[in-house]
């Protein structure tokens, strides 16, 4: 049984906030062999993320997603090698961490958004040229407009996008839960001081099988003290 009050309302969503799965530049570059931004061990990190993934398949959990593209001849946010390069097949997402029910709302940087998104998908995609999730003003829009919500973050660039997203979330008065070992760090030398900034902002860390397994305790064995609040 976990013993933190926001992975005990990740198993009861009669109680808890709504559920997102942030997954955030899950792409062949970073995560499969032989990608420019590959290290060691990502493939295993990126069987964490498909675990993530597959709970939110079954849990109907709604998942917000983000796609790096860099342009041809310009240099990446995110490694010295050229990486996540329009058309190459760096840039594609991992074919499981795409759901039946998606919509890609590519590289539009507008804040118009289609009716009841989360109605008629499951996930939903931005594509963006930085490494911000909130300099994509269609994403920040469909977040902020966000009722009370805890995130559960995986992905690629924890010095970089994670961080950004993670923080960025938690000033808007999200609940936020990094899965620590499903993000990978790039080999990235400001990895340690953006886990250190994401806990001084109140990001909880668990692992994947914390998260997936997360069940409510019955009503007299439920505490509050300390909860992360998503408003």
């Amino acid at each position: 049984m976990n013993s933190w009050p926001e992975l005990r309302q990740l198993g009861d969503p009669s109680r808890t906030p709504e559920r997102i799965l942030l997954d955030i530049e899950t792409q062949r570059d970073f995560f499969e062999a032989g990608g420019s931004c590959y290290v060691a061990g990502s493939s295993v990190i990126a069987q964490r993320v498909y675990r993530l993934f597959n709970w939110a398949r079954i849990e109907g959990v709604h998942v917000i997603s983000t796609v790096l593209r860099t342009r041809r001849g310009e240099r990446g946010p995110m490694g010295s090698d050229d990486h996540c390069v329009d058309g190459s097949d760096g840039e594609q997402k991992l074919d499981r961490t795409i759901l039946d029910t998606c919509i890609n709302l590519g590289l539009r940087n507008s804040t118009d958004l289609p009716l009841d998104l989360f109605d008629r998908f499951q996930q939903v995609i931005f594509e963006k040229r930085n490494t911000d999730i909130f300099k994509h003003a269609r994403a920040e829009r469909l977040i902020t407009e966000l009722g009370q919500t805890t995130f559960i973050i995986c992905g690629a660039g924890v010095a970089g996008p994670i961080v950004q997203a993670a923080i960025g979330l938690r000033v808007r008065g999200f609940g936020v839960i990094l899965a620590s070992d499903a993000v990978v760090d790039l080999g990235c030398s400001e990895a340690d001081l953006a886990y250190k900034r994401m806990r001084a902002k109140g990001v909880v860390f668990a692992s994947t099988s914390q998260i997936v397994t997360a069940r409510a305790l019955p009503p007299r064995a439920r505490s509050f003290s300390g909860a992360l609040s998503a408003g």
